[in-house]
C-alpha cells in the first residue's frame, strides 16, 4: 500500500524536465547589422536550413586549434557551451599571431561547408583578438592531460571541453532538483556556514578563528565570536528548526568535514543537498521522496542536451587510446546509459541492515564473494560490503539499507517503527543509507526523535549528559544539543529528513570516478595518496622545476657510477690494446682477484672521485635535456601507454651530446687512473699532468668517438626503456620494479650493440699512457679502428663485452631507479627544492 507522501509525489509532473529543445535561439533585431552574439551551442543547434541571407554572425570564444595553410587558415572556436566547436575560415593575414587558447571575437557569414566534418562554417570577415595567449607557456596543450595534472590547475582546467561539460551538468542538475522540490512545495533555505553547531557531535570540524600575528596570539578565552565557531558539517539542525515553521524545507549548501578519509570519494569541502519534512511519521515517506526525486532527475537527463553530450564524450574517449586512463573515460557510454535507466526503472529494493549482513555472510559461505573485512553485525558495513550490496541486490538500481543498530548512529534518530515486534540482535533506529554501484553511499536519512523524554534518554546513552546538566564548556556540539532539546520542548512534531552528497551524485551521473574532478572546490590530499599521487611519469607537473630535475639526474648519475665503479675499471683494463704482461686477464673474476692480490683492493676504486665530480653535473644536464627535448618533440602526448619511439631516441641523443661535453674530461681522467701501473695519485694530479703534457685536446680527442658510441647507445637505450616500461607497467604509476628491470634490460641491449665503439673510445682516451708509439700517436676514430682490426681482427672490437654488459645493466638499472625515485620524491612533495 503506497504511503500518502508517495501517492502525492509520483503522480506529479516529474517527467517534464526543462527541455533543451526549448532553448531560445539567439535574438536579433531586423534593424541591427549583426545578430546578437550567440553561443556555440545555440549556433550549432539552430535549424541549419534557415537562410540567414547576408546578415553576418558574430561569435565570441576561445581558439581550440589553428591550422594555417598557404592560402587559407582554419580555427576551431569554442566557448564552453558545447563539446563541439565552430570552424572559422580565415585568411592567412587574419590568422597571423593567432594561437591556441587566445580569446577572439569573429564576425562573418554562417554558410554551408564543403567539408564532411561540419555542415556549416563561419567565413570570417573581421577578427578581433580579445585576449592574447602565451602558447609557449600555456599548460593546456593540444594533447591528453592526466586528471592528476589537471588538478594542479584548478583555475585553467574548466577551459577543457569535458570539464566545461561537467560544469554545465552541475548547473543542469541544480536546476532540475530546484524545480522538482519547488513543484512539491519545498521552501529553499540558506543556512549559515559559520555555526556553533556540530550537528552529529562527531567533532570532525574546522574551527573558525581570525588570523593574528604569531607574536600576538589570542588568549584561549578571547574568541572573535565570544564563543567557539565552526564551519558547518551539516545544515540538518537549522533545517529541522525551519521545518517546524514551513513544514517542508531544503538547502543546497557547502559542507566542511575535517575527517581523515582521503579517498576518491571524499572532499574536505563539498556540497550537500539536505531536506527536512515535518508531519511525517514513516521512514518510507522520506525514502519515497529521495527515490521520486532521483527518478525524475535521471528521466530528464536522458533526453537533455547535457546527457547527450556526456554519452558522446565517453564514446569518443573510449575510442581514443590516449585517454584510456582518464577518470571520465573508464566507463562505456552504454554502461552510463544503463546507470541512468536503472535510476528510472528501479526497482529500488529496500532491505534492513540485519538482512544485509545475512546476505554478505551467505555470499562468503557460498564462495560468491571475498572480503578483506569479514561481514559482522557489530562492525558495520565497509565500502567493499556496500559495493557488493549495490551490485548484487540493486542489480543496477539503487538499494536502500535501513534500520541500523542504534550504537552506530547519532543520538537524534528515533527507534525503528517495528523495533518492539522484531527480534533483532540489537536495538535499531529508523534510518537508511542509499547505496549505488561504484559510488556506494549516495544519501542517508532518518526519522528524528521528536519526543523530549526519549531524546534526553538517548543523549545520556550516547555520553552527552553534559548538555543536559549544563556543565559543558567548549565542545562543538554543545550549542547544537541545546537546540535539539529546545525544538522538542516547544511544540515538536514527527519529522524526518535526509542528506544527499551532491558531488557524489554528479560523479554517479557523469561516469567520473574521482569526486575531485566534478567538484568546484577541491580537497588538498595528503601526500602519496593513490588517487592523487604519483600516477603518471609521462608529463612532469608544472612545479617540477629545472632545478629539481637536475638534482634528480645528478643523484642518478652519482649512484650509477659509484656502485658499479670496480666493474668499470675491469672493463677499461680488458679493453686496453697491447697491455703490459702483468695486466692480461682471462676473465672478470681473474681480473678482480689479480688486481686485489697484486695492487690491493683499494685499486678497484682508484679514480672514483673523478666520476663523482663529473657524473653529478653531467647527469643533471643529461636528464634535464632528456625531459625538455622529449616534451618539445611530443613525447609526453597521449596516455601513459602511448609510445613515441622517435621522440625517445631524439631526446636521448640530445641528452648525451650535452652531458658528454661535461663528462668527457672526467672520463679521460678516470680511465688514465684505472690503468695498470698508473702514476697518478689523485684527480687534480692527473688533470694537471695531462693538461701539461698533452694540452686541452687530450681531454676531448675521444669526444667525437664518444658521441659516435653514446648517441646510438642512448637512443637504443631510451627507446628500449620507454617501450619496456609501457609494456611492464600498464598503469603508468611509479613502480620501482619496472624502472629497475626495464632500465637494466635496455642498458644491456644497448651496451652489447655499441661495444665496438667503446673499445675504440678506450684506445683514444688511454693513448697518452701507452708505451707503443703507434698507439700514442693515434689521432682519430678511423685510425684507431684500423689498428684494432689489424692487430686483433674483428674479435678485437668485442674485447670487454661481458664486463661492459655486466657493468651497464646494473648501472642503467640503478640510474633509472634513482632518477625515477628522486623524481617521485619531488612530485610527492608537490614542490621544487
Amino acid at each position: 500500500m503506497p504511503s500518502p507522501l508517495r501517492s502525492l509525489l509520483l503522480p506529479s509532473p516529474i517527467s517534464r524536465p526543462l527541455r533543451p529543445s526549448a532553448w531560445p535561439s539567439a535574438p536579433y533585431s531586423r534593424a541591427a547589422s549583426t545578430l546578437t552574439p550567440p553561443s556555440v551551442a545555440a549556433l550549432l543547434h539552430r535549424d541549419h536550413d534557415v537562410d540567414h541571407g547576408d546578415r553576418p554572425v558574430t561569435l565570441n570564444g576561445y581558439v581550440r586549434s589553428v591550422r594555417k595553410q598557404k592560402r587559407v587558415a582554419f580555427a576551431a572556436l569554442g566557448d564552453g557551451s558545447s563539446l563541439h566547436t565552430v570552424q572559422a575560415v580565415l585568411t592567412p593575414q587574419q590568422a597571423e599571431g593567432l594561437s591556441t587558447g587566445a580569446a577572439v571575437s569573429v564576425t562573418g557569414q554562417w554558410t554551408p561547408s564543403p567539408g564532411k566534418e561540419q555542415s556549416r562554417e563561419l567565413h570570417v570577415a573581421s577578427l578581433r583578438i580579445l585576449g592574447h595567449n602565451d602558447a609557449s607557456t600555456y599548460p593546456l596543450q593540444k594533447k591528453y592531460h592526466t586528471p592528476e595534472f589537471l588538478r594542479t590547475l584548478p583555475h585553467l582546467r574548466p577551459r577543457l571541453p569535458f570539464n566545461a561539460l561537467l560544469l554545465r551538468l552541475r548547473s543542469y542538475v541544480t536546476a532540475q532538483l530546484t524545480s522538482y522540490l519547488a513543484e512539491h512545495d519545498f521552501v529553499q533555505a540558506h543556512p549559515p556556514i559559520i555555526t556553533s553547531s556540530d550537528c552529529e557531535g562527531a567533532g570532525d570540524v574546522f574551527t573558525v578563528t581570525p588570523e593574528t600575528p604569531a607574536s600576538k596570539p589570542h588568549p584561549d578565552h578571547d574568541f572573535y565570536f565570544a564563543s567557539p565557531k565552526y564551519l558547518t558539517v551539516s545544515s540538518q539542525l537549522h533545517l529541522e528548526a525551519l521545518a517546524h515553521s514551513v513544514s517542508r524545507v531544503w538547502a543546497l549548501s557547502p559542507t566542511f568535514r575535517a575527517e581523515k578519509s582521503d579517498t576518491a570519494r571524499h572532499l574536505s569541502e563539498f556540497y550537500m543537498l539536505e531536506a527536512e519534512l515535518a508531519f511525517v511519521d514513516r521512514l518510507d515517506d522520506v525514502m519515497d521522496l529521495v527515490e521520486s526525486m532521483l527518478r525524475a532527475l535521471a528521466s530528464g537527463l536522458q533526453s537533455s542536451r547535457v546527457g547527450e553530450e556526456l554519452l558522446g564524450a565517453h564514446a569518443r574517449d573510449l575510442d581514443d587510446a590516449g585517454a584510456r586512463d582518464h577518470d571520465s573515460a573508464a566507463m562505456a557510454p552504454t554502461t552510463l546509459a544503463r546507470r541512468w535507466q536503472g535510476l528510472v526503472d528501479g526497482p529500488w529494493p529496500r532491505i534492513t541492515y540485519d538482512r544485509a549482513i545475512q546476505l554478505l555472510k551467505h555470499a562468503v559461505a557460498q564462495g560468491v564473494a571475498r572480503f578483506d573485512h569479514a561481514p559482522d553485525h557489530k562492525d558495520g558495513l565497509h565500502t567493499e560490503h556496500e559495493r557488493y550490496l549495490a551490485d548484487a541486490v540493486g542489480q543496477g538500481s539503487p538499494v536502500f539499507v535501513t534500520d541500523y543498530p542504534r550504537n552506530m548512529k547519532p543520538f537524534y534518530m528515533s527507534p525503528s517503527a517495528d523495533a518492539a515486534d522484531d527480534a533483532r540482535e540489537a536495538p535499531t533506529v529508523s534510518c537508511f543509507d542509499l547505496l549505488v554501484p561504484d559510488i556506494c553511499e549516495l544519501a542517508g536519512g532518518s526519522m528524528r526523535e521528536h519526543r523530549l523524554a526519549e531524546l534526553s534518554r538517548s543523549m545520556e546513552e550516547h555520553g552527552l549528559h553534559h548538555a543536559l546538566t549544563g556543565d559543558a564548556e567548549t565542545q562543538p556540539s554543545d550549542a547544537s544539543l541545546q537546540w535539539y532539546l529546545d525544538l522538542r520542548r516547544y511544540g515538536s512534531v514527527p519529522h524526518g529528513g535526509f542528506g544527499l552528497g551532491f558531488d557524489r551524485l554528479l560523479c554517479y551521473l557523469s561516469g567520473v570516478s574521482n569526486i575531485r574532478d566534478v567538484s568546484s572546490p577541491r580537497r588538498t590530499p595528503r601526500r602519496k595518496h593513490p588517487s592523487d599521487g604519483l600516477s603518471s611519469y609521462e608529463s612532469l607537473p608544472p612545479n617540477f622545476s629545472l632545478t629539481a630535475n637536475m638534482l634528480a639526474g645528478a643523484f642518478a648519475g652519482i649512484a650509477e657510477h659509484s656502485v658499479m665503479y670496480p666493474i668499470d675499471l675491469l672493463k677499461t683494463r680488458m679493453q686496453v690494446v697491447n697491455p703490459s704482461p702483468t695486466a692480461i686477464y682471462s676473465g672478470i673474476s681473474n681480473a678482480m682477484v689479480t688486481i686485489s692480490r697484486v695492487e690491493g683492493f683499494r685499486t678497484l676504486w682508484r679514480g672514483l672521485s673523478s666520476v663523482v665530480l663529473g657524473a653529478g653535473p653531467a647527469h643533471a644536464v643529461y636528464f634535464a635535456s632528456y625531459e625538455a627535448v622529449k616534451h618539445a618533440l611530443g613525447g609526453n602526448e597521449g596516455g601513459h601507454e602511448e609510445h613515441h619511439p622517435l621522440a625517445a631516441a631524439a631526446s636521448g641523443a640530445a641528452a648525451t651530446i650535452a652531458s658528454d661535453a661535461l663528462m668527457n674530461p672526467f672520463d679521460v681522467i678516470k680511465q688514465r687512473m684505472q690503468l695498470h701501473g698508473s702514476v697518478y695519485k689523485s684527480v687534480p694530479h692527473c688533470a694537471r699532468s695531462v693538461l701539461h703534457n698533452e694540452g686541452w685536446r687530450a681531454f676531448y680527442i675521444s669526444y667525437p668517438t664518444t658521441l659516435c658510441m653514446t648517441v646510438p647507445f642512448t637512443a637504443l637505450q631510451f627507446m628500449a626503456y620507454e617501450s619496456m616500461s609501457k609494456v611492464m607497467n600498464t598503469s603508468g604509476q611509479y613502480d620501482p620494479y619496472t624502472h629497475c628491470t626495464a632500465g637494466g634490460l635496455a642498458g644491456g641491449l644497448a651496451a652489447g650493440l655499441t661495444t665496438p665503439l667503446d673499445v675504440i673510445k678506450t684506445l683514444l682516451q688511454t693513448r697518452g699512457s701507452a708505451t707503443d708509439a703507434e698507439l700514442r700517436n693515434v689521432s682519430g676514430l678511423w685510425q684507431a679502428a684500423k689498428i684494432i682490426k689489424r692487430r686483433d681482427g674483428y674479435k678485437g672490437y668485442f674485447r670487454g663485452l661481458k664486463p661492459r654488459i655486466i657493468t651497464t645493466m646494473p648501472s642503467t638499472a640503478i640510474c633509472w631507479s634513482a632518477y625515477e625515485m628522486a623524481k617521485a620524491f619531488f612530485i610527492a612533495r608537490g614542490e621544487s627544492p
